[in-house]
């Protein structure tokens, strides 16, 4: 799903309470003043950007108790050593009441990563695990300059990581178990190399559907064999547009794949005029947004502009509305009541 703007009075806002609640609990209120959180040392970010990825990082702390920093500097040396220092130096790990710490350190000089994981994440947050967001999920981020972004879009598969650690109950390491042991991995960040020159996809071109249903199979095809072209007929001729500008990651394109697998259609409804049209989810799958259709050329295809521009992802990575249901759509929301904040409910 793609990244989400928030203006900076909401931000602003939501930091103060963050902080608040969390400052009653650990004695910490003033997170972003002090670089607890993020540390950009290398000032690879704006300030905005830091107080974001602070206030979902501080999300992730109240909620699934991990401890996660970032750290960009530049001339480490050997960075997994660099890490270990960090960690401790940085207590990483303290504010968490389990002991569950993860650092991310950038090296723009020697453009590396390294997610380092504490003792008592060893378990869920694996070697293989971290490799792999690194380098299907940072690292393409990282290549067109966005470093922020990246940062950002790893920290949802986290916490993604983390529902189901905490649904297996996998959260239970021995007590007392803290510090980092070194595990973790290293990449290399290649920041601002540009996009990769892969190979292009050579599977079947997906069609445009003649329901909604059908094409939204296409799309989980396309993104179960990690196809990205941006000129899929799926797609609205408007997305196409916007896909040209985006990146998509192949982790984003997994995670799309996992997500949805589990979440059962609620309902499938198309407007009146049979020119729009809606696939929705259960209030309860919160994970899982609607998506939805409009008709080009007499077949229907996926309009992800509208969920670009009217669905927001918060804390835990649940969906909601960015205001009111969009007036194109809303007459599939019509038994559907929406907070003040989006949210739906029943």
């Amino acid at each position: 799903m793609p990244l989400n703007s928030v203006s900076s009075r909401v931000l602003n806002r939501a930091l103060a309470a963050l902080f608040t609640g969390l400052a009653a609990a650990s004695g910490a209120c003033t997170f972003a003043e002090e670089n607890i959180l993020v540390a950009d040392k290398a000032e690879l970010m704006s300030a905005e950007q830091r107080q974001r990825m602070t206030a979902h990082h501080g999300f992730l702390l109240v909620d699934h108790g991990v401890d996660y920093r970032v750290v960009t500097d530049r001339g480490t040396g050997d960075i997994v050593a660099y890490g270990v220092e960090q960690f401790k130096a940085m207590d990483v790990g303290g504010l968490s009441g389990a002991g569950r710490g993860l650092l991310l350190v950038i090296d723009a000089e020697q453009d590396k990563v390294r997610l380092e994981v504490g003792l008592a994440l060893e378990g869920v947050f694996t070697d293989a695990f971290v490799a792999y967001v690194e380098q299907r999920q940072m690292v393409p981020f990282f290549r067109a300059g966005r470093v922020a972004d990246g940062i950002l879009a790893t920290t949802e598969l986290i916490i993604t990581r983390a529902q189901e650690a905490k649904r297996r109950q996998a959260f239970d390491a021995p007590a007392g178990t803290s510090g980092s042991g070194g595990g973790g991995a290293t990449a290399k960040a290649k920041i601002g190399a540009g996009s990769e020159p892969g190979k292009a996809p050579t599977g079947p071109v997906a069609a445009a559907g003649s329901s909604p249903e059908e094409i939204l199979q296409a799309y989980f095809a396309a993104m179960a064999e990690r196809d990205a072209r941006p000129d899929l007929p799926i797609y609205s001729a408007a997305t196409q547009r916007m896909l040209k500008g985006w990146v998509v990651t192949p982790a984003q394109m997994d995670n799309v794949v996992r997500s949805y697998r589990g979440c059962p259609t609620d309902r499938s409804q198309a407007n009146p005029s049979g020119n729009r049209a809606v696939i929705r989810y259960r209030i309860a799958d919160r994970g899982c947004s609607p998506f939805f259709f409009r008709l080009e050329g007499g077949r229907w295809r996926l309009d992800l502009t509208m969920m670009q521009r009217a669905i927001r992802f918060g804390r835990n990575n649940s969906w909601h509305f960015a205001g009111e249901p969009p007036v194109d759509y809303a007459f599939a929301f019509s038994d559907w009541a929406f907070d003040r904040n989006g949210f739906p409910k029943q």
